[in-house]
């Protein structure tokens, strides 16, 4: 668990060789997924209810296997959506496996959205602030897997996003319409 920590370290401080580990590694899709899985138990943890009074009980087991299929949903399709706009909106290349793995390596940075959830009495402006760093990593990443310009990479890392959110609304039965 020790490189993964500092792979991770290397991920959020955008270097490229983090970058190059996961397009190179399988190794980095099951460590991915498991920064996913622990920061969504984090979040659980910080829920207003402990998870471990969840644990206790039926419902709380329920609730966090429904979070963490919810939590790999969301690495799935995000990372697919992203790297689609990447390679057929704005023509480049790299794989969905590599989106994936870095995804998954952003992903425990959505954990600033709990600071600054403290310091920002908004909710939604809260999630996007926590978010941006997310983003950052995601745009990085497709910098290189992608070989974009970094606005095209941003773009794609903040399309996947926004396209994220709408299909998330079409499932939740509601359109943002």
């Amino acid at each position: 668990m020790g490189d993964v920590m500092k792979r991770l370290l290397r991920a959020v401080r955008l270097e490229r060789d983090a970058f190059v580990w996961m397009d190179l590694n399988d190794r980095a899709t099951g460590d991915g997924l498991i920064l996913v899985a622990a920061t969504t138990v984090l979040f659980a943890l910080a829920a207003p209810s402990s998870l471990l009074g969840l644990v206790t009980s039926l419902g709380g087991i329920t609730l966090i296997i429904r979070a963490l299929i919810q939590a790999a949903f969301f690495w799935l399709v995000y990372s697919g959506l992203t790297y689609a706009i990447g390679k057929f909106l704005l023509d480049g290349g790299g794989s969905y496996a590599t989106v994936l793995r870095i995804a998954g390596f952003a992903y425990p940075t959505l954990l600033v959205a709990l600071a600054t959830d403290v310091l920002i009495s908004s909710a939604v402006l809260s999630f996007i602030v926590g978010s941006l760093w997310f983003l950052a990593i995601v745009a990085a990443g497709v910098r290189y897997t992608a070989d974009l310009p970094l606005p095209k990479a941003a773009l794609a890392a903040g399309g996947g996003f926004i396209a994220w959110i709408i299909v998330q609304r079409i499932f939740a039965g509601g359109l943002l319409l």
